[in-house]
């Protein structure tokens, strides 16, 4: 496998190959990727499309690695939670946008995160179904709503966070003698966090400043665990908005693309210009950005991002993404019409235990400066009924963060040689050895939260 540059996911933008593309969109990755490999045989192709047809190759055997569930399979998981469940539950499952499938060869593939998809975002149907005649009415998302208050009361919240991260390559995957690479998050320094140290650490480790910072291990030893614990202080401030005050001045940083991900497409730009309409008010706008995406797009569980070739224009067309890709749907739109946005990613950490990896966006209006967008939290409060809590995020945050990349698509340092399993975030760790890469399924990952206390 070559090493890679991040220059080069630019060429993710390029049109494939007829022969290519129609291997590709019928589900059939094993011929794809011959027809790949004869292509990549050709001594006249440009290094453009070389590079393309690379990263397709990755792509298809991720794709044939990623839906590896048939229809009848599908069905006996959710029967072990909902015994009544039938195919008339998978058809009204599958209407619901929450089930990420395609056919291969004809026949529906659901993709490994499809059980637990439903499980989470479809769970009204599937109780009420079970449970003829009853009303099922999820829990409220307390922490948040008390957030909220406590935001609005103090104007700002400010929590000191101790966490903990580790990585284990298990044991099939361990190589002994080798050299191997670890990189685990760490807090990035910003404007929300601040007293940010290393309580303790597996073993001497080397800390990068880098826009998605890291600790980096290098050890022979292949079967240790390597861990990492921080110490920060989280501090969310309350916005107060008034669309009035807006200034006529407004900045132009941040609002070039970048490829692939943030892309200007047809698709893109039509949508933009449809939702901005003739207001001129670039708060105005971005709300109304934010509005279409919690109040359009349905939350759902995605292949790995480096399986998806343009993030924000996959959720424009399907109407579907997770926290990530409803973030880049955003800032994809508000640069778009020159709105500075920007990436901003890491982890919920909440006091009560849970730590788990999420995205969100910023974008910039004078005269407030950087505000914040998290639509995919917007939209699960809009979902259960609190107009609220959407409405508070939009130019507000809650302090359960851990920020780990203050922007998308960035190298580590030191970089690493082979392909990362996720190129563009980093919220888990990677790890790879000396002579040949490592991915997610060779390593076992945690993190957990060791306290938490209010300052």
């Amino acid at each position: 496998m070559k090493p890679f540059d991040y220059r080069d996911f630019s060429s993710l933008a390029l049109a494939l190959p007829d022969e290519i593309d129609f291997l590709r969109c019928s589900g059939d990755f094993a011929r794809e990727i011959c027809a790949i490999d004869a292509w990549l045989a050709r001594p006249s192709l440009s290094e453009a499309m070389r590079q393309r047809l690379w990263f397709e190759r990755v792509i298809a055997c991720g794709m044939l690695e990623d839906y590896g569930m048939n229809s009848a399979e599908f069905l006996d998981a959710i029967r072990r939670r909902y015994p009544s469940s039938n195919e008339v539950t998978v058809e009204r499952l599958l209407q619901s946008g929450h089930v990420d499938s395609i056919f291969v060869g004809g026949e529906r593939r659901y993709q490994n995160a499809a059980v637990s998809n439903v499980f989470n975002r479809c769970r009204k149907l599937l109780e009420e179904q079970e449970h003829p005649g009853t009303t099922y009415i999820p829990e409220p998302d307390t922490e948040r709503r008390e957030n909220m208050r406590l935001m609005r009361e103090k104007g700002s919240r400010s929590i000191r966070y101790h966490v903990r991260f580790s990585l284990t390559v298990d044991e099939e995957a361990r190589r002994p003698g080798k050299r191997l690479r670890v990189w685990l998050p760490a807090p990035a320094a910003c404007a929300e966090q601040s007293e940010i140290s290393i309580v303790r650490a597996s073993e001497p480790v080397c800390i990068s400043a880098a826009k998605q910072p890291t600790v980096y291990f290098e050890s022979d030893d292949s079967a240790k665990e390597f861990s990492v614990e921080y110490s920060y202080v989280q501090t969310a401030r309350y916005h107060r908005l008034d669309d009035s005050a807006v200034s006529a001045d407004q900045p132009h940083f941040d609002t070039e693309e970048l490829l692939p991900h943030i892309q200007f497409t047809p698709v893109i730009r039509a949508l933009a210009a449809e939702l901005k309409g003739n207001e001129s008010n670039p708060l105005r706008i971005a709300r109304r950005f934010y509005h279409y995406i919690t109040r359009n797009v349905r939350y759902s569980y995605m292949r790995e991002y480096l399986l998806i070739d343009n993030l924000s224009q996959f959720c424009a067309v399907n109407g579907r993404g997770d926290c990530g890709v409803q973030a880049l749907l955003f800032i994809a739109l508000c640069r778009c019409v020159g709105i500075p946005a920007r990436w901003q990613s890491g982890n919920t950490v909440k006091p009560t235990g849970y730590v788990g990896s999420h995205d969100w966006a910023m974008f910039y209006v004078e005269p407030y400066g950087w505000l914040y967008a998290d639509p995919s939290v917007g939209g699960g409060a809009l979902r259960e009924g609190d107009e609220q809590l959407c409405d508070y995020y939009f130019g507000n945050l809650d302090v359960f963060r851990m920020v780990c990349a203050t922007d998308v698509q960035q190298p580590f340092s030191p970089t690493k040689t082979y392909l990362r399993d996720d190129p563009y975030d980093n919220q888990s760790g990677e790890a790879e050895y000396e002579d040949a890469p490592l991915h997610f399924s060779d390593t076992t990952r945690h993190k957990s939260l060791v306290g938490a206390e209010e300052c």
